[in-house]
């Protein structure tokens, strides 16, 4: 019960932080966005941003992917929060860090898509992996 307790008001907090977060892109308040974005990573996950999204391809897929430091709803919120970052850089105009990102985005969303079992079907996963999929092929 304080496990269920513990989930639901941390998916509380995440809506709030995703709430600012579309608040501040919307206002184009860009600093505070990625500011809140940053402290999110860091307070959902035992990870930075920055050190995130610095990382090459096979380190992403041992330290994130492969790595049990970070359990599967940790990865989730992860997932979210780059796609966020990844939309944001694409606004900019900031193609490069936007690939890189967006290489990141679509195999740790296949990894969360893959992962589910057959009763824990995820309409956001399937969709952010079908967006980005989409997206390689247009």
């Amino acid at each position: 019960m304080l496990k269920k307790d513990l989930l639901v008001r941390q998916f509380e907090e995440m809506g709030k932080v995703l709430a600012a977060l579309l608040s501040f892109k919307r206002n184009k308040e860009w600093d505070l966005f990625e500011k809140e974005l940053g402290e999110a990573v860091k307070r959902y996950t035992p990870l930075e941003i920055g050190a995130v999204e610095d990382m090459e391809s096979e380190e992403f897929e041992k330290q994130i992917i492969v790595d049990d430091k970070t359990n599967f709803e940790q990865k989730k919120i992860l997932a979210t929060l780059l796609f966020e970052k990844m939309n944001f850089y694409l606004s900019q105009g900031r193609n490069n860090e936007y690939t890189r990102l967006k290489e990141k985005c679509l195999r740790l969303y296949e990894y969360l898509a893959n992962d589910l079992t057959e009763n824990e079907y995820n309409l956001d996963i399937h969709y952010k992996l079908r967006v980005l999929r989409e997206d390689d092929q247009g």
